[in-house]
């Protein structure tokens, strides 16, 4: 969800082809709506075993708009605006909506700062990715409130293949409604982005402040393989709160996406993610607030599916997708009584980008 490394990249190649008067050399807008049809299969428990619910909902849902602004400030300053356009109004607190709103400071080729609302430095590469092209994804992905006001230092190598950045940031806590969001909570991340060649990483550990002077680590682990006509990434991700969790709290997932042609994309994507602590579920049964805010106490959830996404050559900036895609999650509503819900879901949609500045240039 974070953008993280592509933002970072994408700072340092502004600040090289920019002067000091290009304070909007990005403003953009960016739309997605889909048509979707889902089979639902939900149970709920009774006292006489499990009511079983069966749904067909669809229809067209439009999914994102986002604008996007950023420039060079001079001086080493640069800034970038993402706004996402939703409308819930009354339910919606200052900056909830603001992916980014940061000020950005290359001090020299090896550092740099930055400092308002960001994305948490996380690894991964599902998390990393646009929200508009995550097509369907992990429990992980929808729950994570990643975008947070933070400062961060960053070194990059010689060569720009390698950054190493250090962030401080607001919990991810303060958007659960749990006894713990009104105090002051903070998260902790060490992040190093890495391209060796064909092989890319996005790696990091943090520790997350569930109530004050208490964490949860978070150890995430993207690995990629980029190649002209296809690549490949494993997301590993791992959370826990005491030796207890070293096995039972974890993630992984994966995609493989296939280039025949530079319009067409062909692509398998699946994932895996449980919270099986029994410290956690047994506190949990009996009322208290769970630990991790990301993943439900006796939950297991899987997904699977495949699509296709094509920017005809007249116009790239249009993007036409589809994809079908099978979600189970298993709940466990008591130890020896766990339930499965499952979403199939079979989605066709498009996506533009309009470039407001190369518009009004060619006019």
């Amino acid at each position: 969800m974070a953008m993280l490394g592509a933002l970072l990249v994408a700072v340092n190649q502004t600040n090289a082809q920019s002067s000091a008067t290009d304070f909007l050399n990005v403003l953009r807008l960016e739309a997605r709506a889909d048509f979707e049809f889902n089979h639902l299969h939900t149970q709920t428990p009774v006292a006489s075993g499990f009511d079983v619910n069966d749904e067909n909902p669809y229809g067209f849902v439009g999914k994102y708009f986002n604008i996007h602004m950023g420039g060079d400030l001079g001086g080493g300053f640069t800034y970038y605006y993402r706004q996402r356009i939703v409308a819930n109004a009354g339910h919606v607190r200052f900056f909830d909506n603001t992916d980014f709103l940061y000020l950005n400071y290359k001090m020299n080729d090896r550092w740099s700062f930055r400092l308002g609302k960001d994305a948490l430095a996380v690894g991964g590469f599902e998390y990393d990715a646009p929200p508009i092209d995550v097509f369907f994804n992990g429990y992980y992905w929808d729950q994570y409130y990643c975008f947070q006001l933070a400062a961060s230092a960053a070194y990059h190598s010689k060569d720009n293949k390698h950054l190493l950045m250090f962030q401080v940031a607001n919990a991810p806590y303060h958007h659960h409604d749990t006894p713990y969001s009104p105090n002051s909570l903070l998260t902790y991340n060490l992040y190093w982005m890495g391209h060796m060649g064909h092989f890319h990483t996005l790696y990091s550990i943090g520790m997350v402040e569930r109530d004050p002077g208490t964490f949860m680590s978070n150890i995430a682990l993207g690995s990629k393989l980029v190649y002209d006509k296809w690549d490949m990434y494993l997301d590993l991700m791992h959370r826990a709160s005491s030796t207890s969790q070293l096995d039972a709290n974890w993630a992984v997932i994966s995609r493989l996406a296939i280039h025949p042609n530079n319009n067409l994309t062909l692509f398998v994507k699946g994932g895996y993610e449980q919270n099986l602590d029994d410290d956690e579920w047994d506190a949990y049964i009996h009322g208290a607030t769970p630990w991790d805010c990301l993943a439900q106490p006796g939950q297991i959830y899987g997904f699977y599916g495949a699509g296709v996404e094509y920017r005809p050559a007249v116009c790239r900036d249009v993007r036409f997708h589809a994809f079908v895609a099978n979600f189970e999650t298993r709940h466990a509503a008591t130890t020896d009584n766990a339930y499965t819900d499952v979403d199939l879901k079979v989605n066709v949609g498009v996506t533009w980008d309009i470039n407001v500045l190369k518009m009004l240039k060619k006019h």
